[in-house]
């Protein structure tokens, strides 16, 4: 089957990581013994893992009239992501975020948004309808109407990534209503189910349930892999495993999760056997430095042989 093109609208940010023995506590100071500067955004790490898997990807988002976003789109474009529909605002900076990584790979952020909120639903409206997608995907560190703006604007089948999950709206409610394919983890399903931290597979489908959606679904789980929802929140459960790997640094997991998922999707697999393949490729990311993938991924974690090699 052909792929086709895959859009990413959403957010790109300046990371600055710092790596700990374990993740501070309410009111402590620690430090720290490393510090990693790289580029991230949910969604400029989306774009990055497509193109590391060989996708033809565009990237929707705005970045502040600085040094910092000229430099994060550049090395998006030299990662074989399609740049030419971010915007540059001069009302807000780059936006930037804050990772605090533990030995064991878990990890706290804090993002400041900035230009990233500057993104809005006509210029994705006006990059969407002149375009010819198959997926389009996107996230919430953007405004919300212009992740609204991004499930109306075309005729390509939409996969929301509710991360982070804002506070509850009717235009939220819109949005998530409108997903082909809802790709939320524990604690953002349990936002939308407004239901306690669902810790079993038990748990996790009775939240699924109360979800009134048409959607697929598919709930990640981190090292204990995804439960698949094929045929929406009333049909059967299919659970898929994670691969067992030495993790440095579990940031941005999520993101190479759903872009890994796409990728399947997009090349004609069914959803359950997309989500397998997007847990061994999150898996493989785990093992490098950084939320965002900036190299080729081996192989046999793709879904045909790359198409561009990235600058180092």
């Amino acid at each position: 089957m052909k792929t086709q093109d895959i859009t990413v609208v959403g957010s790109v940010n300046s990371d600055v990581t710092y790596h700990v023995a374990t993740l501070p506590q309410q009111g402590e100071t620690i430090l720290a013994h490393g510090r990693f500067d790289a580029p991230g955004g949910k969604g400029a790490n989306q774009a990055a893992a497509l193109a590391a898997l060989g996708q033809p990807v565009r990237f929707v988002g705005c970045v502040g009239n600085d040094d910092r976003g000229e430099s994060l789109v550049s090395h998006l474009e030299n990662l074989g992501v399609d740049c030419g529909s971010v915007t540059t605002t001069s009302q807000a900076p780059t936006g930037s975020a804050v990772v605090v990584v533990a030995s064991d790979g878990e990890n706290s952020i804090v993002v400041h948004p900035g230009a990233n909120f500057a993104l809005t639903p006509q210029h994705v409206t006006q990059t969407l309808a002149a375009s010819n997608n198959g997926y389009v995907l996107v996230q919430f560190e953007v405004p919300l109407d212009a992740a609204y703006a991004a499930l109306t604007a075309g005729d390509a089948r939409v996969v929301v990534n509710p991360a982070p999950m804002p506070e509850p709206s009717a235009l939220l409610d819109d949005i998530i209503a409108r997903a082909d394919i809802l790709v939320p983890n524990r604690t953002e399903l349990a936002g939308l189910a407004n239901a306690p931290l669902p810790q079993t597979i038990e748990e996790v489908t009775q939240c699924v349930r109360t979800l009134t959606v048409d959607a697929q679904i598919v709930v990640t789980l981190g090292s204990d892999g995804a439960l698949v929802f094929p045929k929406g929140p009333s049909g059967d459960a299919v659970a898929v495993s994670a691969p067992a790997v030495d993790t440095v640094d579990s940031s941005g997991a999520g993101d190479a999760f759903c872009a890994a998922l796409v990728a399947g999707v997009n090349a004609g697999h069914p959803l359950e056997d997309a989500a397998q393949f997007a847990c061994n490729f999150a898996a493989w990311t785990t093992t490098l430095h950084g939320a965002q993938v900036t190299q080729l991924a081996p192989e046999d974690l793709t879904l045909g042989r790359p198409s561009v090699t990235p600058s180092h």
